[in-house]
């Protein structure tokens, strides 16, 4: 990746224009890796958060926008060339206020590429669907079913993914008619003012269509816009916690809402598994991205058999898992988001040792120079199933280990056990036991052996708490869609 001019200083995006805050303050972005300032965006007050909802809702309301599918594929078009351009800008600014290690940033690249799909959708999804004719009360009529957009959309995407997570909830958003007020994460905002910039200067979009709002006040950037009566739908990717709040606010009102919420993803290692490809696959997908991904396979599910080999290699393998400096090529492991995340991490992890757990490398806090929100790589084995550390989303480089010593339904009752259900992951060498296990997984997503479920055309979104609602595919698509019948009579001569 060349080097890049991170932008600095961020504007919020209202009714077609780039601006300051109403009262001009400013909230500072503070890079994880060394502390430094990043930037500065602004602090929005309530009035443009009310502006911003205005917009959008006048932009529905009172002009063609939702019927002018042309229009809305241009608008993608061009924003996926500015995104194709402006590339590494996107990825350096990531680096730079999320800590994100540059190994993870090609994610960015397939998410822009993806909106391919979003642009294609709008050509195949079917708009209307006829039923035909059928008799209610003595009546025959003809029925068609139409797919209609909820109005204005509130999208509130995470700080792990910034980029990424805002053009999954806009673009498909925007596609299928709605218009959009995207708040952007306190802890990485410029992404989000980065992306209002592109769409105001290079895009054809109309004022008022796509608003950007920045806050570092939940209760003005949070609080005011899913207390709006003018939002008709919330599309959230967050914390369990903070998703029943989204919840509970559109309820009043009863707004429709998706979220895609935490996980503490089961990874059963049977005892066939073949342990040369299951180590570095329980090595890779917990600590990609710092082990701040909600996906990630953070509880690894291991038969006695083979539980001290598996704990032995993977431990040895985590142990040399390079951390650091987000910008150098080989980290794999960054810094933590921000200071009392990585308290909050450092508190499980000790919490599970004085609990009989056995940390086997890593578990504890770094820095490089006095700076810095590091924490090492770390392997907690011997976790009691129902402990914290093991129920616990932790969001940090560490991989809990839990044994189990029945068959195949002992293991999967234990991946079962916690309150999330976003994704699975299973590891033995029979295709048809690994089948019948991902049947039974109470998760939105199972991997079997070295794949991935995920993708642009496959819907994602999980069970229980972790969420409602899928994001991508036809059945992403359809989430920002209400559904309406509309009935004609039909006599012996025909309609």
């Amino acid at each position: 990746m060349s080097a890049a001019a991170v932008p600095t200083r961020g504007q919020l995006l209202i009714d077609g224009q780039l601006r300051q805050a109403s009262d001009g303050r400013y909230f500072d972005v503070i890079n994880p890796a060394d502390e430094s300032v990043v930037g500065a965006v602004p602090e929005a007050t309530v009035a443009d958060v009310e502006n911003a909802v205005d917009a959008a809702r006048r932009t529905f309301d009172e002009t063609n926008w939702s019927s002018d599918i042309q229009l809305r594929k241009r608008i993608v078009t061009q924003l996926q060339s500015a995104l194709r351009n402006e590339l590494d800008t996107i990825k350096a600014l990531q680096v730079a206020e999320a800590g994100s290690p540059r190994q993870i940033l090609a994610l960015i690249d397939d998410e822009i590429e993806y909106l391919h799909h979003y642009i294609g959708l709008a050509d195949t999804f079917e708009w209307e669907v006829d039923y035909g004719i059928h008799e209610t009360f003595g009546l025959r009529s003809h029925r068609v079913v139409r797919y209609e957009p909820y109005g204005v959309v509130a999208a509130i995407p995470p700080w792990n993914g910034p980029f990424l997570s805002s053009l999954r909830k806009v673009v498909p958003a925007i596609m299928s008619g709605n218009t959009v007020v995207l708040k952007p994460p306190p802890d990485t905002p410029l992404s989000g003012c980065l992306l209002a910039m592109l769409i105001n200067e290079r895009t054809d979009a109309p004022p008022g269509a796509i608003n950007v709002i920045t806050s570092s006040d939940p209760v003005v950037g949070g609080d005011n816009l899913t207390g709006s009566p003018k939002v008709d739908m919330f599309h959230f990717t967050g914390s369990s916690a903070i998703g029943e709040r989204v919840a509970a606010r559109a309820a009043v009102g009863v707004r429709k809402v998706v979220l895609e919420l935490g996980g503490k993803s089961a990874n059963v290692i049977l005892e066939d598994a073949d342990l040369d490809r299951a180590v570095p696959m329980s090595v890779r997908m917990s600590m990609m991205n710092s082990g701040q991904g909600c996906m990630l396979a953070t509880r690894a599910i291991v038969h006695e058999s083979i539980y001290d080999e598996f704990v032995e290699r993977v431990s040895a393998a985590v142990s040399e898992v390079p951390w650091g400096d987000p910008g150098k090529e080989e980290t794999i492991v960054g810094p933590i988001i921000r200071r009392d995340q990585l308290e909050r991490i450092d508190g499980l992890v000790e919490r599970a040792r004085k609990s009989g757990a056995r940390i086997t490398t890593g578990g504890s806090k770094a820095h490089i120079n006095g700076k810095g929100f590091y924490y090492l790589p770390t392997v907690v084995a011997d976790a009691a199933e129902d402990s914290e550390v093991a129920q616990t989303e932790v969001f940090g480089p560490v991989l809990t280990i839990i044994k189990y010593r029945g068959g195949d339904d002992d293991a999967i009752r234990i991946a079962n056990s916690t309150k999330y259900g976003l994704a699975a992951y299973v590891q033995t060498r029979s295709g048809d036991r690994a089948a019948r296990i991902a049947n039974r997984m109470r998760a939105g997503g199972v991997a079997i052996g070295e794949s991935a479920f995920y993708g642009p055309d496959t819907p994602h979104g999980g069970y229980g708490a972790s969420g409602i609602g899928r994001e991508h595919g036809p059945e992403g698509f359809r989430e920002f869609l209400q559904t309406k019948t509309v009935s004609v009579p039909v006599t012996d001569r025909g309609n």
